[in-house]
């Protein structure tokens, strides 16, 4: 494949690089979206192109994702990360959307629709959670090991970088492994892109050169790079027809104990 038709790259809300001669490397956020305009290209092609995805979600109004919230880290080096972020995106504001809502995390894997017809595609429901559960408990009782440091971007997102230093316990690529969608419809959006573990920043809002990407990254600050022991998952969700809104944390999970926790339930839950 070459680069994102432009279809894709108005449904995601922002462009790739303008030199790019590879496959753009979406971040979760954009994914679902990009898929959404190959199920309703032709209708948006003839009536006008369109904001609301509806071809996507079909009325749905929640799309949940299993993500790594940045609490989860210990205060002091939650504190420090969110802090380089927030800099970082400042120092990027003029070439970055203005509206971006959603909170700092990294993302494992994505989930499906909570609400809607159970029969509709890319539903997510107590099937999909019960295997995801059991797919958990089979993994190590233990936090992760992460190390936080470097900046880095995707070709439409720029992001701090994320690596594993787990001896023993579970890692970043293990979680994915478990719950990546084993359905057609959502291991699509899954198979865009390797798994790259990443805290996104904001979304690039032009076809900004590869060469002038590159610059600003590398004159973000230099980072020292922060340990951290993360004992816990969630799921959460955002609004399906809109982009860059906040998350909606569902449910922790707690990698030591294995169990799931509720805060905000589904109707099905």
């Amino acid at each position: 494949m070459g680069r994102l038709s432009p279809g894709w790259l108005k449904l995601c809300g922002c462009l790739a690089f303008a030199d790019s001669p590879a496959v753009p490397l979406l971040p979760h956020f954009l994914q679902s979206h990009a898929i959404a305009s190959a199920n309703a290209s032709a209708s948006s092609s003839a009536a006008g192109a369109s904001d609301d995805w509806s071809g996507w979600h079909l009325g749905r109004r929640r799309y949940a994702v299993w993500v790594l919230e940045l609490h989860a880290m210990g205060p002091g080096e939650g504190e420090a990360v969110r802090r380089a972020c927030a800099q970082a995106r400042q120092a990027l504001a003029a070439a970055l959307v203005p509206r971006y809502e959603r909170q700092l995390h990294v993302t494992l894997a994505t989930a499906g629709f909570l609400d809607g017809d159970a029969a509709l595609p890319d539903a997510y429901g107590a099937a999909e959670l019960s295997r995801d559960l059991h797919a958990l408990q089979d993994l190590p009782a233990a936090p992760l090991q992460l190390e936080f440091g470097g900046w880095s971007s995707f070709e439409m997102a720029p992001y701090l970088q994320v690596r594993d230093r787990s001896q023993g316990g579970p890692t970043l690529g293990m979680l994915h492994g478990a719950l990546r969608p084993a359905r057609p419809g959502l291991a699509l959006t899954e198979a865009l892109r390797p798994y790259v573990p990443h805290v996104t920043l904001g979304a690039w809002n032009a076809a900004w050169p590869r060469a002038q990407v590159l610059q600003w990254i590398s004159g973000l600050p230099v980072l020292e790079h922060w340990q951290a022991a993360v004992g816990e998952i969630a799921l959460v969700s955002y609004a399906a027809d809109a982009l860059h809104g906040p998350l909606t944390c569902h449910a922790r999970y707690d990698l030591r104990g294995r169990r799931l926790q509720w805060r905000e339930r589904p109707g099905w839950a």
